[in-house]
């Protein structure tokens, strides 16, 4: 008989910890931080809201899925299709793809905003823009262009970037 209430009790704590990984969790967030570019000589920040809105799903296997919206309010390079719910799916490092796809005239569309990276409660966030320039629509680790927050200066901004970003560089960000 014990050894029954024993088992259904362990039962009862799976199911409730399969139950917490399972329900999704909302995420509304407003994080202050910096709009900026990468490398020696560019100082120029802009501040930037962050603001993420959506529900983070995650499986039994640890595989983050985020359904919702995604808008940078004061970035050079705002995201156009800011209003545009999106789906990301992080891999085990944090990361994700902000891309959007949708029909336009009855044409699908695909539209890319950038790559971003993101702590599990994504209290800390940075995204790598991608901008347009003569080869296409793209960024680099050496002059890139990113958002990253919270932050008040390039210097946070880099701590936090090479923080969420450390498995995916060969090299630190500067």
């Amino acid at each position: 008989m014990k050894k029954i209430i024993v088992s259904s009790i362990f039962l009862v704590f799976l199911v409730a910890i399969g139950v917490y990984y399972y329900i999704p969790k909302t995420v509304n967030k407003s994080i202050k931080g910096v709009e900026y570019q990468l490398g020696t000589g560019h100082d120029q920040i802009n501040s930037v809201t962050i603001k993420i809105k959506g529900k983070l799903h995650q499986s039994l296997l640890g595989k983050r899925k985020f359904v919702g919206l995604i808008n940078v309010e004061g970035a050079n390079y705002p995201n156009p299709n800011k209003n545009r719910k999106l789906e990301i799916a992080f891999d085990q490092y944090g990361m994700g793809t902000i891309v959007y796809d949708y029909f336009k005239n009855g044409q699908p569309k695909i539209e890319s905003y950038g790559i971003i990276f993101a702590n599990k409660d994504f209290n800390k966030v940075t995204i790598e823009e991608l901008r347009e320039d003569h080869n296409g629509k793209g960024w680099s680790g050496k002059d890139g262009w990113m958002v990253t927050g919270p932050a008040n200066s390039k210097s946070e901004a880099l701590v936090i970037s090479n923080e969420l970003m450390k498995k995916n560089l060969y090299n630190k960000l500067k």
